[in-house]
């Protein structure tokens, strides 16, 4: 008999998804791709589960039946057939071939698993809720703050003087774009309600580059409070805009 281990608890499911959005660099016209958050349930999750919503079924005997199962359908694949995986999935086999012509074609080719699911195994996710979504563009962000006045990137802005933004792809679209100074929350963490940001007139912005923003702090900061600017665009080309405003945060910089 197989070696049975110890069988842990499953903690209870989630039926909500993190999405993770990232740009699609291969289309270049500023639209996303999405990747679920991956929240595995393992062999032994899964046999746990079932055995405590069936207290009559012994799990170490529910184990070994799963192995029985698991060897059968291995010794099928190796025998080059499509498993049906509990009406789940087909598991087929297929092969990667860049042959470029019929004789170049392997004898012994480099076969692969690939998964066909069924509509059962569909619809039980239809139902699921997306719990956060997350944007993921690392070419953007804001690498210095630097104060005109004193030639310095101390963290430190004068109301109503000149501030350098140093970063990458920066510039600003004509539309659902601007510069704004959010302010700090009890744990040192910009404020997310946009309501509360101040925003930087368009006429106290005098530079507009993908590298480099210059502009005047508005005058109606409160002295000696922190900010963090923030900087959102929908700028993507000459002409051309992004479907959403990417959005990079600064470093706090206090007010003097």
């Amino acid at each position: 008999m197989a070696k049975i281990e110890n069988i842990s608890t499953l903690e209870n499911s989630s039926s909500s998804v993190s999405i993770t959005l990232h740009e699609n660099y291969l289309k270049k016209d500023g639209s996303y791709y999405a990747r679920v958050s991956r929240n595995t349930a393992s062999f032994k999750n899964i046999i746990s589960e079932i055995a405590e919503e069936n207290k009559g079924l012994d799990p170490h005997l529910l184990q070994y039946s799963a192995i029985l199962i698991q060897k059968k359908m291995l010794k099928m694949l190796e025998q080059g057939k499509a498993v049906n995986l509990l009406d789940l999935a087909t598991m087929y086999i297929a092969m990667k071939c860049n042959a470029k012509g019929k004789s170049d074609v392997p004898e012994k080719g480099h076969f692969v698993i690939k998964l066909s699911p069924t509509k059962i195994a569909q619809d039980a996710v239809s139902s699921l809720n997306v719990d956060k979504v997350v944007y993921v563009d690392s070419e953007h962000e804001i690498t210095e703050v630097r104060n005109l006045v004193t030639k310095q990137s101390d963290g430190t802005a004068a109301k109503d003087k000149p501030v350098a933004v140093y970063g990458s792809k920066l510039k600003l679209g004509e539309t659902d774009s601007g510069i704004y100074f959010a302010p700090l929350d009890g744990k040192g963490e910009y404020d997310r309600d946009e309501n509360n940001w101040v925003a930087v007139a368009e006429e106290k912005i005098f530079r507009n580059l993908p590298g480099e923003l210059n502009f005047f702090v508005p005058d109606s900061l409160t002295e000696g409070a922190s900010y963090c600017i923030v900087v959102k665009t929908n700028y993507l080309s000459k002409g051309r805009n992004r479907k959403d405003a990417v959005q990079m945060v600064s470093s706090p910089v206090q007010i003097t």
